[in-house]
């Protein structure tokens, strides 16, 4: 087990947080943190991927034909 310091502000938001999400622990509180910070860090990313149209219909198509094998 590790400890860490922070101040009283971000301490009292870390309980607020606890509560809020029903946390049995500070540990899954952070650990819920690092997973949304995960995914805004993706949708980020996302964001900025570039593709030219012709190779965006590609993909959908491919992606299309996927979904339509799986309900078959």
């Amino acid at each position: 087990m590790k400890t860490i310091a922070v101040d009283e502000e971000t301490w009292e938001a870390i309980k607020r947080l606890k509560t809020k999400l029903d946390a049995k622990s500070y540990t899954e509180v952070l650990k819920k943190l690092i997973e949304v910070w995960h995914s805004v860090e993706l949708d980020t990313k996302a964001e900025k991927v570039v593709i030219e149209d012709e190779d965006a219909d590609f993909v959908i198509s491919i992606l299309k034909n996927k979904k339509k094998e799986r309900h078959s």
